[in-house]
């Protein structure tokens, strides 16, 4: 595969490094009251953002959080190879919610659905 550069100079690769072979983003959201982000940033990277990253085939997690005036709000990103991969985390319904047991404790709403993407291009390598 012959390695382009992109209009900043970096090389142009698809997400996977592969042609024609995708790698999926699993998104999840969730807020907290402004008073429990720092706890919950701690719960959710030890009790979700660990558990995950140690499944087998997890590319990576991400976690990112933001603070507003009514709310912690939090988006756990996890990277795959194939769809098949994501099943050993969600189950047959990959865009369905797996809570973490305090989440009722600390989330404003359960959500019951996460975002499913497929990732077209980072500036960064993946290993699958």
């Amino acid at each position: 595969m012959a390695t382009r550069l992109s209009a900043a100079g970096k090389a142009e690769l698809h997400a996977s490094g592969v042609e024609r072979q995708p790698i999926f983003a699993r998104i999840w959201r969730g807020s907290t009251r402004p008073a429990d982000l720092e706890e919950y940033t701690r719960y959710l990277y030890e009790f979700g953002v660990l558990k995950i990253e140690r499944m087998q085939g997890c590319l990576g997690v991400q976690m990112f959080r933001r603070l507003t005036e009514d709310a912690g709000e939090f988006t756990v990103t996890s990277f795959w190879p194939t769809l098949d991969s994501i099943r050993v985390w969600s189950g047959d319904d990959l865009t369905r919610t797996r809570h973490l047991e305090k989440d009722p404790d600390f989330l404003l709403e359960l959500p019951e659905r996460v975002t499913l993407v497929e990732v077209c291009s980072n500036d960064w390598v993946i290993q699958a």
